[in-house]
């Protein structure tokens, strides 16, 4: 009996545990406890000098009308010692973008950024908008959405685990961009829209380091 609790007891004690109690989530989002960190902006190859910067929605599309559409996507201090942000060092277990489409479209793929920009970039200052050349940005995606949207007003998420990993292991957080595979616009809302639930938003669940 003395050998059998002896066996019970090594093996609990190299038992995976039933649970991380240091297990955490914290969600960006503008307006949201009291973050403001989104950047968000459309580049577009017809206005190629044009800042587009603080419209409320933005839309990626292959041909519109006559020119390529592309979206930027940041959120700021994502990873900082920081209450409400994730560690440096930081496991993380799952990472999500979420935006909030209206407009159907042909499919999106999303790519992280290799590139800084800023929040006044344009198509021209990004030299004809952005190659995912593994240089501009990354030639993985990070996700893609399946075409079409099936309703008027739609929650997309893209899983982006691995850039946010990425981050918090000390690789900058340039963002993403958005590159539509086809003449079809996918078009949502960005952080400068009025209701702050539509806004795009960056939901992460981490553990700290030990």
């Amino acid at each position: 009996m003395t050998t059998r609790l002896a066996a019970l007891a090594l093996a609990a004690a190299f038992a995976a545990p039933a649970g991380d109690p240091d297990r955490q989530t914290v969600t960006f989002q503008d307006g949201l406890n009291g973050y403001a960190g989104t950047v968000d902006l459309e580049i577009w190859a017809v206005a190629p000098n044009t800042c587009l910067n603080g419209n409320i929605n933005a839309s990626t599309d292959a041909n519109n009308d006559g020119g390529e559409s592309q979206v930027l996507m940041r959120f700021d201090d994502v990873v900082s010692g920081g209450e409400g942000r994730v560690p440096p060092k930081a496991a993380v277990h799952s990472a999500t973008l979420v935006v909030s489409a209206f407009d159907e479209g042909t499919t999106v793929h999303l790519h992280r950024m290799l590139v800084p920009w800023k929040p006044t970039a344009t198509w021209n200052s990004l030299v004809g908008g952005v190659t995912a050349d593994g240089l501009e940005a990354s030639k993985q995606k990070d996700g893609f959405t399946f075409g079409k949207i099936s309703a008027s007003t739609s929650a997309i998420s893209f899983d982006v685990t691995d850039t946010v990993q990425a981050w918090a292991n000390g690789a900058a957080n340039h963002g993403w961009v958005f590159i539509n595979t086809g003449g079809n616009g996918w078009d949502f809302y960005t952080s400068e829209f009025d209701g702050v639930k539509q806004r795009p938003k960056l939901v992460v669940e981490f553990s700290p380091p030990k």
